[in-house]
């Protein structure tokens, strides 16, 4: 159990750009697994709340995207990750608009500590990116038409590593941008969305780091921020160039970053590995620009998220922490009781949503003290690897099943 974890702690998506809540275009929203999403539930089981339950085919860690009314997800089957899966689901009534199955350029035998289908695509309102750790970038149309494709493996040699490859894609308006970290050749890229060419490619130091790049506006100028096991490192959106880093950070390079104003959290699975960077600056900024460390707060899997002033880490043994986001001073801790939680949590208005590898999901009201509305499962629902949240609409997305929560029960399947 080390490495579907790469599943959770990746992607920075599109913005819609409409600020709607018809839209979920990647891994964690816009980013920062934020949602003003309209009735979505406090509380659900097999028989309250539950809209459909769709059984996919193969498996996959990838969290669902949503672009009006179509929802997207990938999944791959095979001993040896032979097949790879594009799915598209009506979200009113969870049927399968269409299907389509891709070959896979890189075959890895599957297992517990290998990614399965770990990046979630992105969405816009013309087409759907999806990459698989197999070293397979495609695009579709959301009428299911291909329009290009790419095989990475060509520009990185092959996964070197155990555990494969789990960073998603992150995009701006024009581009999509990719990390590649492991043993082997290690690179930012951003790639055309139109045709697929490389725009631009930068290198960086080899590693293993599964967080997923986040495309950032600060000062004016676009910025694409990774996070790898040198370090934080922001680049310019047009040209790749490094623009400031942070060195020497503590533990496995595994949460995403999340921007809060002026303050990128940075999350980690060792005691004062955790902190807050101030944006801006230039070159090394590492004995400049760290706000605050939490003494204890950790986040293994799941990357932080930051909401109304507070900032939550779940650690990997299922312990949340809320911390004050201009301090860092812990507010409260609490063991959840659900195991490890390798989504990362979710806030929608006044709510915190908490996933685990249990099926468990624990809804607390956001604030300083902890408070606990509920805790909802469903018969045989395994890991909650992601999640989706539009209006009326809570999705979740095990291995093998897709789940829409919904406060007005529609049609169960």
């Amino acid at each position: 159990m080390y490495v579907l974890f790469l599943l959770l702690l990746f992607i920075t998506p599109v913005p819609d750009g409409g600020g709607t809540t018809r839209t979920w275009p990647g891994f964690r929203g816009n980013g920062d697994s934020h949602s003003k999403a309209d009735n979505l539930p406090v509380e659900w089981s097999d028989n309250s709340n539950l809209a459909w339950d769709v059984r996919l085919p193969g498996y996959g860690q990838s969290s669902p995207v949503v672009w009006k009314g179509r929802v997207f997800i990938t999944a791959v089957d095979g001993p040896n990750k032979e097949q790879a899966y594009v799915l598209c689901y009506d979200l009113r009534s969870g049927d399968e608009l269409w299907r389509r199955v891709v070959g896979t350029t890189e075959k890895v035998k599957v297992g517990n500590l290998v990614s399965q289908a770990a990046p979630t695509p992105v969405v816009d309102g013309k087409r759907v990116y999806v990459f698989f750790e197999t070293g397979d970038l495609y695009v579709f149309d959301h009428r299911g038409r291909r329009l290009w494709e790419r095989q990475m493996t060509s520009d990185y040699g092959g996964v070197k590593g155990p555990h494969g490859l789990g960073s998603s894609l992150a995009a701006n308006r024009d581009n999509i941008f990719i990390a590649i970290s492991h043993l082997g050749t290690s690179f930012v890229m951003a790639i055309s969305k139109r045709d697929g060419r490389t725009v631009w490619r930068t290198e960086r130091k080899s590693g293993m780091a599964w967080g997923t790049p986040l495309v950032i506006r600060h000062e004016g100028r676009e910025q694409v921020i990774v996070r790898g096991g040198e370090g934080v490192i922001s680049y310019d959106t047009a040209d790749g160039k490094a623009l400031w880093w942070v060195t020497g950070l503590k533990g496995a390079p595994m949460p995403s970053p999340t921007l809060a104003g002026d303050l990128l959290i940075i999350g980690s699975d060792q005691k004062e590995g955790s902190m807050a960077i101030r944006m801006g600056g230039s070159g090394d900024v590492t004995a400049t620009h760290i706000v605050w460390r939490p003494t204890d707060a950790t986040s293994y899997f799941s990357s932080p998220l930051v909401h109304h002033g507070l900032v939550y880490f779940i650690s990997k043994a299922g312990i949340a922490y809320c911390v004050d986001l201009k301090t860092g001073r812990e507010q409260w801790r609490q063991r959840l009781g659900g195991g490890e939680c390798w989504a990362s949590p979710l806030a929608v208005r006044d709510r915190i949503y908490i996933f685990s590898n249990e099926g468990k999901t624990f809804v607390l009201r956001a604030g300083r003290q902890y408070e606990q509305l509920a805790v909802n499962t469903i018969s045989e629902l395994e890991r909650i690897y992601g999640v989706a949240a539009i209006d009326d609409a809570l999705l979740l997305r095990s291995g093998r099943r897709l789940i829409r929560l919904s406060e007005t029960r529609l049609d169960r399947r």
